[in-house]
């Protein structure tokens, strides 16, 4: 073991000034301190869809996942669909309050726990899930029952996040995109092109001068740009540049060994949206869900967010006292640089190797039932991920859906508008979710001056989780 190794997590995260109880606030507020705040509107109260009754003699699957709300109990409605088309298993349901609740279940249960025979895992858990060593690549269980051609059938985009070690390691379920999100209203207003899908940074920038409005006292009334600290638009910004986020090969091919992400492309998208600030054109949010409040209640014309987002976006535009027309387009690139494509987000589904054979047969089936071209097409148009399945846009629900949200067809052309390849497959890592953090924490240092500069502030927090991927490399390699 190396001398970095030996530095404990703790010691590592304290260092990168987010120690163990600001790791745990920051995870969950995504909140920086220094970020303006504003008060998002209520959550409606959801109440969550009954399972159905297990038939006698099935047997019982395990599945947990970690969407909540209305998409929790889309999943609901998808398990309820799936227990009723046959009597064999039986998918029991569990909901583990979020993303990072489940994996961290997962890592907990591996001391000696119950794990479950199915799990719903976020697109930056796929390093932990394979080094539990407990789980069945669903690639083995894809060419056993010669079903090759419907994996050729995913999207290209998520087949190449999911793959790692040239192998499916899990079945690609409710995917994303990042976007900008637009107000059309506001645009045609500014005598903005609304149909202009291909922006440049300098081209939002003019814009955001255009669409910000100010009151006889020079305080932003309307910002031309909602800003917040997420680090996985940044991502996105490596594989539209066609840079790695993470050597070598964004961790495909081998282990990743050293974040990469304090290059050029990643100072300049910090330095890109403090302009805004610099401006006077944009307002610092504390998180996403604060930034997209000011776009729904109008005060602001720009918002980065996810594709999966525009049903609940569009619905509170309608319910709001100004309703406008929501346009979305591609993440922005810099002037005359060499692009590719978006990258993905959202989850996929895995099979443990606990249980019993039959437990086991059971998980998969449920998975190839996710997997056909109806159960994708329904899913996208109930909740706002796109089918992970191209045969699902012959199939009139997903004909539907694109007619009443167009929107969701620039989300596609996005992650099709380049062919797979490292760079916008998406990053591979064990200590992603600390990094993330870290990078939102760089973001915010550099915005509110504590940083000398966007790369500066970058390279400090490489080094801190080079020396925390170092360790956790050493325990699981």
């Amino acid at each position: 073991m190396n001398t970095n190794s030996k530095i404990s997590r703790r010691k590592l995260l304290k260092g990168a000034g987010i120690g163990a109880a600001a790791v745990t606030a920051y995870a969950a507020t995504g909140r920086p301190a220094s970020a303006q705040t504003a008060t998002p509107p209520p959550a409606p109260t959801i109440t969550p869809v009954p399972p159905i009754s297990q038939p006698a003699g099935s047997t019982k699957i395990t599945f947990w996942f970690g969407l909540g709300g209305q998409l929790g109990n889309e999943v609901r409605n998808l398990v309820n669909r799936y227990n009723q088309s046959q009597k064999k298993y039986f998918v029991d349901a569990v909901f583990q309050a979020s993303y990072d609740d489940t994996i961290n279940k997962i890592n907990t249960a591996l001391a000696g726990g119950e794990l479950p025979h199915v799990a719903q895992i976020f697109d930056i858990g796929q390093q932990r899930m394979i080094d539990t060593k407990k789980i069945v690549p669903v690639q083995q269980l894809v060419e056993r029952d010669k079903l090759q051609k419907d994996v050729d059938d995913l999207e290209p985009a998520v087949r190449s996040y999911f793959t790692v070690n040239n192998v499916l390691q899990s079945m690609p379920f409710n995917n994303s995109t990042a976007m900008v999100y637009v107000n059309k209203n506001m645009l045609k207003e500014a005598g903005l092109n609304t149909d202009k899908t291909i922006w440049t940074y300098n081209e939002l920038l003019d814009a955001a001068k255009k669409l910000v409005k100010k009151d006889g006292a020079g305080k932003i009334t309307r910002a031309g740009f909602a800003i917040h600290a997420g680090s996985w638009f940044m991502e996105q910004q490596m594989a539209v540049h066609q840079q790695l986020i993470i050597e070598p090969e964004n961790g495909r091919k081998a282990r990743g060994a050293k974040w990469a992400f304090n290059n050029e492309t990643g100072a300049k998208w910090l330095e890109f949206l403090k302009q805004f600030q610099t401006d006077g054109t944009g307002v610092y949010f504390a998180n996403s869900a604060e930034a997209q409040a000011s776009f729904v209640r109008g005060e602001a014309a720009i918002h980065l967010d996810s594709i999966a987002a525009l049903r609940g976006i569009t619905g509170s535009v309608e319910r709001s006292k100004s309703p406008f027309d929501v346009g979305v387009i591609y993440m922005p690139r810099r002037d005359g640089a060499k692009v590719g494509r978006s990258i993905i987000g959202g989850a996929s589904l895995w099979v443990t190797n606990t249980g019993s054979k039959e437990q086991q047969e059971g998980a998969w089936d449920f998975i190839k039932y996710t997997l056909k071209p109806e159960t994708q097409a329904l899913w996208a148009a109930s909740t706002g991920y796109y089918p992970v399945r191209r045969a699902s846009y012959a199939l009139q629900d997903m004909k539907d859906a694109l007619k009443k949200y167009p929107q969701f067809q620039v989300a596609i052309d996005q992650i099709r508008s380049a062919p797979a390849d490292p760079f916008n497959a998406g990053g591979v890592s064990g200590t992603f979710v600390p990094t993330r953090q870290a990078i939102q924490k760089a973001m915010d240092e550099f915005w509110t001056g504590k940083a000398s500069s966007s790369k500066a502030a970058l390279d400090n927090a490489v080094e801190l989780m080079n020396e925390q991927l170092d360790e956790y490399n050493s325990t699981v390699a």
